[in-house]
């Protein structure tokens, strides 16, 4: 019995040793598998308290962006009141108005608003770093957050002011041929035009290329009517345009390119070509067709969209998607991606402005939506004042002109071959003022005869007016011409009209400044139907071939009008076709953009939002 108890307890003993290593085993592992745990649940709430910053940083740059928005909202409705209070208000006198930042709760100091409530700031800056441009720079702050916004602005007429607002208006259409260019200046800027003058005494001058040739039609377009109004905007050749496209037609441009924008009520077509073709955005509401190249910016046609190989949309600023189309697509492998269902969206593209009196916020006297908003028909009529028996001017072989303003009257002079003749002024209602003018049954300068504007001179011709054949008339520096003419205005053969200095006169104290030259036309141009839907647009009321440099504000809302080789146009012209040929360039005359001769307001001025800039 003590062998068996000796066994029983030597066998209980060594079934006791496995047992206290297994509970030592369990006891590290679960110590392991707690700190395990513990490691786990640190960096998960290191991880919450960096998502938990990393949320309190956006919200702060949110609250930052709403914070310099709201200074953009607030200037721009200081700014607009300022505007309100004077309606010839400049973009200098905005500037003037000054900026106060830091105000202790919401209000405004000198003019512009600024924030600072709930630990929300904003300040802004103004400043002019593009000619005519407002630019606002807000900055928005919460505690870390830090957010700046740059808005683009301008004062922009209201309706019914001035008739030169575009470099060229083509009522009904605008044929842009040959291989000229359209661009801008601004003659009250003298760092963007310099004149020179050759050995001979012609004078010339050298502008600064601007982005503000805008190019417009305004009638709205009726292919039905007979005539057909298409309305359309139509380049040809190599003809860049530098400025934006607005048409109440379509736009096709060829192989020409845009540094600008493209708006129009029908279809647009980009033609074969490669590069950047369109700087900007192009909004149809008609169908889009892409040829070739780039668009720098985002496109959006209400109706179908197709681009062929090797075209694309850069969409450089990431303004929403590249493209949107309400209609059918047809796109080559290149562009497969807009076939998604995300880019078939309806973006429901604003209307340009055109004539149509049903239209809401239509305004006869807003040259936008009129083309003839000044009524110069009954205005020119106004002028005539009954007369007859006028007499004809014509100047011819080497003679000497001189037309002259002086002590509230006008008269033409001249001597040559030893004749001596006068022309004398009658008051007249012109455009609203009451001024002197010379009435002629014609006007015509040729055979390298001389002719010279002194003062503010107003003409007014019966019929004919032409500058041929060597001849040249000078308008001196600080004087004008005003033409009001019922015939037809042609400059060819050599002929010139000088002006010593582009813009605005405004020689007699309280008297409307009024542009060195000026061509207001009631001449109608005749359709010639030649056989079914062919038609010709060769009447032209207003024509110039080998002109050279003329500088001219024209207004001839009822007549085409021929750009012709061999001319160059500084200023603005707006009638009733535009066709330009032959290389000719077209420098528009921004300054112009401010005259009102001859309109009323009929709206506000008002600051327009141009976008943001990045």
């Amino acid at each position: 019995m003590n062998g068996k108890k000796a066994c029983k307890l030597s066998i209980g003993k060594s079934k006791a040793l496995p047992r206290k290593k297994e509970q030592g085993f369990t006891l590290i592992t679960v110590l392991l598998l707690s700190s395990l745990a513990s490691i786990l649940v640190l960096n998960s709430l290191k991880d919450n308290v960096n998502q938990e910053r990393l949320s309190g940083n956006f919200q702060k740059e949110i609250n930052a962006r709403l914070a310099s928005e709201q200074g953009i909202f607030a200037s721009i409705t200081t700014l607009s009141e300022a505007l309100a209070d004077n309606q010839n208000a400049t973009i200098a006198e905005l500037l003037a108005l000054g900026v106060q930042n830091g105000s202790t709760d919401l209000g405004r100091q000198t003019g512009h608003a600024t924030l600072n409530h709930g630990g929300m700031t904003y300040k802004v800056a103004l400043s002019e770093t593009t000619p005519g441009e407002l630019l606002l720079i807000s900055e928005g702050n919460r505690f870390e957050g830090k957010k700046v916004l740059k808005a683009r602005l301008k004062i922009s007429q209201g309706g019914g002011g001035s008739p030169f607002s575009d470099a060229v208006s083509g009522c009904d259409g605008i044929n842009l041929g040959g291989s000229g260019q359209i661009d801008s200046y601004d003659s009250s800027d003298s760092s963007t035009i310099t004149y020179t003058t050759d050995r001979n005494g012609n004078q010339s001058v050298v502008t600064t290329r601007g982005s503000k040739g805008h190019v417009s039609t305004i009638t709205k377009a009726d292919p039905d009517a007979s005539p057909p109004i298409l309305a359309d905007i139509v380049l040809g050749g190599n003809s860049p345009i530098y400025g934006d496209l607005n048409a109440t037609g379509g736009i096709d441009t060829n192989t020409s390119n845009v540094d600008g924008n493209l708006h129009a009520n029908g279809n647009i077509m980009i033609g074969n070509g490669s590069g950047i073709r369109i700087t900007g955005n192009v909004l149809t509401q008609g169908d889009y067709h892409q040829k070739g190249g780039k668009i720098a910016g985002h496109v959006r046609a209400n109706g179908d969209a197709e681009m062929k190989w090797t075209t694309y949309i850069l969409n450089d600023v990431n303004d929403g998607l590249d493209i949107l189309y309400g209609g059918a697509d047809t796109f080559q492998n290149d562009n497969s991606e807009y076939r998604k269902t995300k880019y078939n969206i309806f973006p429901n593209v604003e209307k340009v402005k055109d004539s149509d009196v049903t239209a809401p916020g239509y305004d006869a006297a807003d040259p936008e939506t009129n083309c003839d908003h000044l009524n110069i028909t009954d205005k020119i009529d106004l002028v005539a004042n009954g007369a007859s028996s006028l007499p004809t001017f014509t100047g011819l072989s080497t003679s000497t002109f001189t037309f002259t303003e002086s002590l509230g009257s006008a008269e033409g002079h001249y001597t040559g071959n030893g004749d001596s003749t006068s022309f004398l002024s009658s008051d007249e209602d012109v455009l609203g003022e009451t001024l002197p003018v010379i009435k002629l049954a014609s006007f015509t300068l040729s055979s390298d005869a001389k002719a010279i504007i002194k003062g503010d001179v107003t003409l007014y011709v019966e019929g004919d007016f032409t500058v041929t054949g060597g001849a040249k008339m000078t308008i001196e520096a600080g004087s004008s011409l005003t033409l009001l003419i019922k015939g037809k205005v042609t400059i060819s053969g050599g002929g010139k009209i000088e002006s010593l200095k582009h813009g605005f006169t405004s020689t007699i104290p309280g008297r409307k400044s009024r542009p060195t030259m000026s061509i207001y036309s009631s001449y109608a141009s005749v359709t010639e139907h030649v056989r079914r839907d062919i038609y010709r647009y060769t009447d032209y009321g207003f024509q110039t071939s080998g002109a050279g440099e003329l500088y001219a504000a024209i207004y001839a809302p009822l007549a085409f009008a021929d750009i012709g080789a061999g001319t160059t146009l500084y200023g603005s012209i707006r009638a009733k076709r535009v066709t330009v040929t032959g290389g000719s360039a077209i420098h528009y005359d921004a300054a112009l953009g401010d005259a009102d001769r001859g309109g009323s307001y009929s709206a506000t001025a008002k600051l327009s939002f141009l976008g943001f800039k990045y």
